[in-house]
């Protein structure tokens, strides 16, 4: 494979990563996490372990997204996950041109392609929650 297709397969695989980034407490892992959209529906006592912020580009499915922020919520032995919102952002634009020349007997014709795209990601804010039993 030479250099040009290695550096494009990297390239394509990159950017369709999920990012789940979580600041708080810790407890052993957790077999079984409830999901909620609100505190409210909580029944239960508890306490706010933290806060995660899971991020991805448009290729990440916001399923495979919450899948991530469960896994990440039984890892550090999380009861249940508040999810409190869900955004969709712009994050830039990535624009193509190709150009085509044909030599002719009077001169040369050039024709060209233009595509533009717009960069996007997605994030989810939740919180991670800690029965109190």
């Amino acid at each position: 494979m030479n250099r040009f297709a290695a550096s494009l397969c990297l390239l394509l695989l990159v950017p369709a990563c999920a990012h789940v980034d979580y600041i708080g407490r810790s407890y052993p892992p957790t077999t079984n996490v409830e999901l909620f959209f609100a505190e409210a529906d909580i029944t239960e006592s508890y306490e706010v372990m933290g806060r995660v912020n899971a991020r991805a580009n448009d290729i990440v499915s916001a399923e495979k997204l919450q899948k991530k922020i469960m896994e990440k919520a039984q890892d550090n032995g999380a009861d249940a996950v508040v999810i409190l919102g869900f955004e969709r952002y712009k994050t830039g634009e990535h624009t193509s041109y190709s150009e085509r020349t044909k030599e002719r007997r009077r001169g040369t014709e050039t024709s060209g392609n233009v595509s533009t795209s717009d960069e996007s990601e997605k994030a989810i804010e939740a919180i991670f929650v800690k029965y109190k039993n």
